[in-house]
C-alpha cells in the first residue's frame, strides 16, 4: 500500500484548527485550471475539525498528501485559488531565433513566471541591401511588452553586471548564438535551463534539426537541460520524443519542436524547483556533434543518391539552399520528392537571380537538370 493513500472521507464544513510553522513546496494541479501544474507552498501538518456524513464532529490530523489535499479543497470553500499561493520566479529569457518564442509567450501568460527582461543579440544586417533587422525574439518581446536588452556579448562584464542587478532566480535559454560563461550560468539560484531540439546526447551543437533530417532519422525530440560549461552537455531534466513526418522540412519540424519545447518547459519547471526531478547525466560516449552549415554545404556535387538530395532539400531550405550548377549558374531546388521507384522528382526550383518556378516551366526554356548518382 502506498503511504500517501488514504480512505474515502466525507468532510462537511471543514475548518483548519492548527497548521504547522513547518512549510513545504509541492506541485499541485486543479480542475479549475486544466493542464496547469503550479509550485505551491503550504503548511506541512494540519489538524482539521469537520462534521462527518451524519453530522458528528471529528478531527483529522495529517502531515502527508491528505494534509495538502484538504488545504487545497478548503481553499475552494473560502474562495481562495491555487494561483493565490504560487511562487513567482523572477525570470530572464535569452534567445534570438524562433525556437524559443512559444516558450517566451507561454511564460508571459503563466503566473509562475515574472519575466523581468529579455536578452537578445544586436540588430544584424540582412538581405541584399544589408539593412539592420531585429531578432525574432526581439520582435516577440516587443509585442509582449517585455523589457529587452540587445547585446553584442552576453558574457561581457557590463552585461553580467546588469543581469546581476536584476536578481533573476532562473534564466531560460533557447536558440541563442553565444556560449554562456560559468560566471553567468552561476548567477541565478536555479541556474540556466536550455531548450534543445534533439534527443540529447545526440545532435549537440548548432544544427540538430537539419542534421537529424540529413541523417534520415525517423524520430527526434526536445530536451530540457540544466546548462553547464560544456556545449549542450548539461544534466537532462526532461525529454520528449516525436516522430519526424514523411517529407517534413526543417522549418516545419522546428516549428513543431518549438511548441513541444514550450509545453515541456512549463511542465518541467515546477517539478525542478520542487526538487522532484532527478537530473540525468548525459553519456558523452553516446553524443554526436553537429556543425554550423555554410553556403557551400548546399551544393549538389553529383555523387549523391536521390534520397540524399531529397533530404538536403528538406533540411537546407531556405538557407543555405540546395543547388546544382548548370552553365555556370546556380539552380536552387526548393521542393522535391521521391517517386515509387525512389527516383528524384523535382517539383519546384529557383534559377539564380530569378523567381521560383515549377520544373515543367523551367524545362520550357532550359535543358534538363542532370544531378545525383
Amino acid at each position: 500500500k502506498n503511504e500517501d493513500e488514504f480512505p474515502l472521507k466525507v468532510v462537511v464544513n471543514p475548518e483548519i484548527e492548527i497548521s504547522s510553522d513547518d512549510q513545504e513546496f509541492m506541485v499541485e494541479g486543479c480542475l479549475s485550471f486544466p493542464g496547469k501544474e503550479l509550485y505551491v507552498r503550504r503548511p506541512k501538518k494540519v489538524i482539521i475539525k469537520a462534521l462527518d456524513r451524519w453530522g458528528k464532529e471529528y478531527t483529522i490530523e495529517d502531515e502527508k498528501l491528505l494534509a495538502r489535499v484538504l488545504q487545497h479543497e478548503i481553499d475552494h470553500l473560502n474562495g481562495v485559488l491555487m494561483i493565490d499561493h504560487i511562487k513567482t520566479l523572477k525570470t530572464i529569457f535569452i534567445g534570438n531565433g524562433s525556437l524559443g518564442i512559444p516558450a517566451l509567450e507561454k511564460m508571459a501568460d503563466d503566473p509562475q513566471f515574472k519575466i523581468i527582461s529579455v536578452y537578445t543579440s544586436n540588430d544584424q544586417p540582412a538581405g541584399r541591401k544589408g539593412e539592420l533587422k531585429v531578432t525574432e525574439v526581439a520582435e516577440a518581446a516587443k509585442k509582449l511588452q517585455i523589457p529587452t536588452s540587445k547585446i553584442y556579448d552576453i558574457n561581457s562584464n557590463e552585461a553580467i553586471d546588469n543581469i546581476k542587478k536584476l536578481e533573476p532566480e532562473i534564466i531560460i535559454l533557447s536558440d541563442f548564438s553565444q556560449i554562456l560563461s560559468m560566471k553567468l550560468i552561476d548567477l541565478p539560484k536555479y541556474g540556466v535551463l536550455n531548450i534543445h531540439p534533439s534527443l540529447l546526447p545526440k545532435y549537440r551543437g548548432p544544427s540538430p534539426i537539419v542534421s537529424a533530417i540529413l541523417a534520415g532519422e525517423k524520430k527526434t525530440g526536445v530536451t530540457i537541460i540544466k546548462l553547464n560549461e560544456k556545449i549542450d552537455a548539461g544534466d537532462i531534466l526532461s525529454q520528449l520524443e516525436i516522430k519526424i513526418h514523411p517529407r517534413e522540412a526543417a522549418e516545419r519540424l522546428k516549428s513543431r519542436l518549438a511548441e513541444f519545447g514550450a509545453d515541456l518547459l512549463a511542465e518541467t519547471v515546477p517539478y525542478y524547483i520542487a526538487g522532484e526531478i532527478q537530473p540525468i547525466v548525459q553519456k558523452d560516449e553516446k553524443s554526436s556533434i553537429t556543425k554550423k552549415f555554410i553556403k557551400s554545404d548546399g551544393e549538389i556535387l553529383g555523387d549523391e543518391t536521390p534520397e540524399q538530395i531529397d533530404r538536403m532539400v528538406r533540411a537546407l531550405n531556405p538557407w543555405p539552399g540546395v543547388y546544382a550548377i548548370q552553365n555556370g549558374k546556380r539552380i536552387f531546388l526548393t521542393r522535391t520528392h521521391l517517386d515509387n521507384d525512389k527516383k528524384l522528382v523535382i517539383e519546384k526550383l529557383k534559377p539564380e537571380g530569378k523567381k521560383e518556378m515549377g520544373y515543367k516551366d523551367f524545362l520550357a526554356g532550359n535543358a534538363k537538370l542532370t544531378i545525383g548518382s
